[in-house]
Order: structure tokens, then C-alpha cells, then sequence
């Protein structure tokens, strides 16, 4: 099997794993029957299909970041070849997980407006502020290890 598609089937496992374990503890704790996530008017038939596309979605997305690894993997390899093919390697992950890490901590910067517009109605509550400091701690430590794994920062040091 090729190597991107078993990427992808891996992440469309774990999708599906977080899913079983996020509905699964929210019916437990909660005393749900599994017939309350399932929509009535189609007989479950769009909540199938939204699961469905999801856990495809996953896949591709598996299945692209896979690809697109290996090949800026490559172009990064070609561009410093005067180094060695371990260091080489390992400033490649530190500099591509780092621009991962700094989106994400754009999105989850991002989320804090968002959530507030959402879900903050009269007055802010101990959990909204919770929920906001997640946000935020996740959004700086996600900047921070892009600044400290950048591309520029490794071959500054």
C-alpha cells in the first residue's frame, strides 16, 4: 500500500477515534442513548453521511500533508545539500512542524473573538474565561515553539 494512502487511513482513524471517545464519554456521562446523536427526520441517515464525509475528509487531509512532506522534504534537502543528510533531516522537521505550529496558533488566536461573539451573552462567566485562556495559552505556546524551530532561528544558532 502506498505510503500516503496508509498516512491518510491513519488519520481517518484517529478522527474516528477521537469521535468514539468525545461521544462516547458524553453519552456516559450524560446518560444519553445512542439514538439522541442520530438526526430523527431521515433516520440517521444524515448524521451517517456527515460522519462519513468527515472521516474522508480526514483521509485526504492525511493523505495531502503526506505528500506535501515529502515533497518539501526533498526541496529542502536540495536547497542545503552542503550539509549533513541527518542534520539536514532533523532542521527539516523542526522547520516544517514550526510554520504547522505557527497556522495553528493563528487559528486558535483567531478562535478567542470568536468564541466570545458566540458564546458570551451578559456577563462573562469562570468558565468563558477558561475557555478563552485555553485559547490564548494554546495560540502563544504554539508561537512559541514556531519562533524558537523557524527556519531562521536554526541556522542562526
Amino acid at each position: 500500500m502506498d505510503r500516503h494512502i496508509k498516512n491518510g487511513m491513519i488519520s481517518m482513524g484517529v478522527w474516528i477515534l477521537f469521535l468514539v471517545v468525545l461521544f462516547g464519554s458524553f453519552m456516559t456521562f450524560t446518560d444519553s442513548p445512542f439514538s439522541d446523536l442520530l438526526d430523527e427526520e431521515t433516520g440517521g441517515l444524515i448524521s451517517g453521511a456527515f460522519f462519513l464525509a468527515w472521516a474522508l475528509i480526514w483521509f485526504a487531509i492525511g493523505k495531502h500533508y503526506s505528500r506535501d512532506y515529502e515533497l518539501k522534504k526533498q526541496a529542502f534537502i536540495e536547497k542545503y545539500k552542503g550539509f549533513d543528510e541527518n542534520v539536514t533531516g532533523i532542521m527539516f522537521k523542526k522547520a516544517y512542524f514550526s510554520d504547522i505550529a505557527r497556522m495553528l496558533s493563528r487559528v486558535f488566536f483567531i478562535a478567542v473573538p470568536f468564541y466570545v461573539a458566540a458564546n458570551v451573552k451578559d456577563t462573562v462567566t469562570l468558565r468563558n474565561c477558561i475557555y478563552i485562556g485555553i485559547l490564548m495559552i494554546i495560540s502563544i505556546a504554539l508561537y512559541g515553539y514556531y519562533k524558537k524551530n523557524g527556519t531562521k532561528e536554526i541556522f542562526n544558532n
